[in-house]
């Protein structure tokens, strides 16, 4: 079984945190290609230590600054990299398969896209991609032919509803419209 090269958008959001839980219980399952976040540069870089992704990526510039003189002090392996045009590249890269769509608020979508419009698998936590952008995520989604996987339980619960087939019983005529 090969490893699954992951991208987290958002590794210090509470979704992050508990993807990298999951990593660090089946470290054979999984390649850290990158770590992302605004400006939490210390908890970012507890997790560098922790997992030695390949790269770490900040959206605020100063604090991938900061971050790379603390990566340079701990003598990490670690590639900085800042702004939403790095984060995109890293997420639409050939080192990534999974992305981990992490990231809150309409600051994920334009990384979530890239990762759709690219093809990767995603697992979608950020709702607001779809409600930002719900007709231009689905396209790109359907035109790259990538695998979604909503993770988050709003939209994790509809897309169960939507498999089962218990909603085509459901007796909907007494809703208003």
């Amino acid at each position: 079984m090969s490893k699954k090269a992951l991208t987290i958008l958002g590794s210090t959001s509470t979704i992050g945190v508990n993807t990298l839980d999951i990593v660090q219980q089946h470290p054979e399952s999984f390649d850290l290609v990158a770590l992302t976040a605004h400006q939490s540069t210390e908890k970012l870089l507890e997790q560098c230590m922790q997992f030695k992704p390949k790269y770490a990526a900040m959206s605020d510039p100063s604090a991938a600054d900061k971050l790379q003189k603390s990566i340079k002090e701990q003598n990490l392996n670690t590639k900085v990299v800042s702004g939403e045009d790095a984060i995109c590249s890293l997420v639409q890269s050939s080192e990534t398969d999974y992305v981990m769509a992490a990231i809150g608020g309409s600051a994920g979508l334009a990384p979530t896209l890239a990762a759709a419009t690219a093809g990767k698998r995603i697992m979608l936590a950020n709702k607001e991609s779809l409600v930002v952008a719900g007709q231009i995520f689905m396209d790109a989604v359907k035109k790259s032919n990538c695998d979604l996987i909503p993770v988050d339980s709003e939209h994790n619960a509809i897309f169960q509803c939507l498999g089962s087939p218990a909603l085509n019983s459901i007796d909907t005529t007494h809703i208003d419209k």
